[in-house]
């Protein structure tokens, strides 16, 4: 038996006691009581567990999905729209009421942050609003200051910039608690202007927040060198789900915020994972979404659930990729994914002789910066009956492979090594010969645009 089968952990008791008014509150939805409707226990759920009597559900499947949920006794006030960069655009409600008590709960959990370390300054909420726009600040609910900076030109960083010059953000603050947050992409691009223009020392951020996209080795290693006293955080999240989860300094798995339950499911069903790879499945709880309120849903994102220290009795997740960007295979009567999207961004950015990619091409000084993604491409061919399958890794380099062939040769060997080492489901296909692994270099940045794990 697992740690989390085992023992119950502090969140999911939590949770447990929310999860019969989340199920009571649902089933006032008539697309839940229709889809509910073969499944007599669905209204006798009262734990975390139990949830897994219930369907998975996506944006718009099954009988039209999360688009069609809506309940009859709340009144949407604020629309968050997905961008749908892995698969549709999506609309999103909320109401009043959960948005309400969202707040209350940040406001709670950030007070009792502020008698642990003994900060009574009042905080301003730095967030960077850019081309990308999937993944949430939400947070910021909990903070008294709020300041968007747009990065979508040029012209939006100098503004950005300006801004931060002023000898105060807010007439009435004379030395507030600076907290920021954006995608890992933007608060490089912001960092990097920030030390430019000397205004390090005026910024000073407490915490640093990265969302909407994988925090690198590259862009971490970058905003601690600009900003050592600030605190690097990482979260997952997603535009239309109410919760996420940050990960944690010591174990460097992610942990759940306690508001949402997080289940991983198998990769071809419903079936309950507490190990290996599967698809991550969030629930939303009541009061915390109201109006739309998401249970089972399947975010499109493929983790692999492990038992962290740090929280026994918990799921905790790696991340492996987005769904839509991961082919799975069959071996050894099991179905894998071919490789690790993230884990392979990672192992293709250490390699300093791959060609970088542009991190913000409407921002010309910038197009490389430190996290910015090696121009590569990585198609699978399943197998045929004649020929086993086969991933083709095509790489940029920084360099004119024919001219070195020496070290061209060199560098698809070490390409090679470090893709396998990613990803140990295609290390296994490889030594069983099920999958072939080809590298190709080149130096035309034609033949690769920037590796991206979530869309572009």
């Amino acid at each position: 038996m697992s740690i989390i089968e085992a023992v119950v952990g502090p969140k999911t008791r939590i949770r447990n006691k929310l999860v019969p008014g989340t199920i009571e509150h649902a089933h006032a939805i008539p697309y839940y009581r229709e889809l509910w409707a073969d499944r007599p226990q669905a209204t006798a759920v009262s734990t975390v567990a139990e949830l897994a009597a219930l369907p998975v559900v996506g944006k718009y499947e099954p009988a039209g999905g999360m688009s069609v949920v809506g309940h009859p006794d709340r009144t949407p006030s604020v629309l968050m729209h997905s961008s749908g960069t892995t698969g549709h655009p999506f609309t999103r409600y909320r109401s009043a009421e959960e948005i309400q008590e969202l707040a209350a709960l940040l406001s709670d959990l950030n007070a009792r942050a502020r008698e642990r370390t003994n900060e009574a300054r009042p905080i301003v909420h730095l967030s960077t609003i850019s081309k990308r726009h999937h993944g949430n600040s939400i947070g910021a609910l909990a903070v008294e200051r709020s300041v968007t900076l747009g990065l979508l030109s040029e012209r939006d960083l100098v503004k950005a910039l300006g801004l931060l010059r002023r000898p105060q953000l807010f007439p009435d603050l004379v030395d507030p608690l600076i907290q920021l947050s954006g995608t890992p992409d933007d608060l490089v691009v912001l960092a990097h202007a920030v030390q430019a223009a000397g205004l390090l020392e005026r910024l000073r951020p407490r915490t640093v927040t990265a969302l909407a996209d994988y925090l690198t080795d590259g862009h971490r290693d970058f905003l601690a060198g600009c900003f050592p006293d600030a605190r690097i955080v990482h979260r997952y999240s997603l535009s239309e789900v109410v919760g996420g989860a940050t990960r944690c300094e010591r174990c460097g798995l992610f942990h759940f915020d306690v508001h949402v339950v997080p289940q991983v499911v198998s990769l071809d069903g419903e079936q309950s994972l507490t190990s290996g790879v599967g698809r991550l499945v969030l629930t939303e709880l009541f009061p915390f979404s109201q109006y739309q309120p998401f249970i089972r849903y399947d975010t499109g994102d493929l983790v692999e659930v492990f038992e962290s220290p740090c929280e026994p009795g918990e799921v905790s997740v790696m991340l492996v990729g987005r769904r839509a960007h991961v082919p799975l295979v069959e071996h050894a009567g099991a179905r894998l994914p071919a490789f690790r999207p993230i884990a392979l961004r990672g192992a293709l950015e250490s390699l300093p002789e791959l060609q970088r990619g542009p991190m913000h091409a409407a921002i010309a000084p910038y197009d490389v910066l430190p996290g910015s993604a090696p121009r590569a491409r990585a198609e699978f061919h399943p197998a045929t009956p004649e020929a086993s399958a086969r991933l083709e890794l095509t790489a940029v380099t920084a360099f004119a492979p024919h001219l070195f062939p020496r070290q061209a040769e060199e560098l698809r060997e070490r390409v090679r090594g470090v893709v396998l080492q990613s990803s140990p489901e295609l290390r296994e296909l490889a030594e069983a010969g099920a999958c072939e692994l080809h590298v190709q270099l080149t130096a035309d940045s034609r033949a690769a645009d920037p590796f991206t794990v979530r869309g572009a």
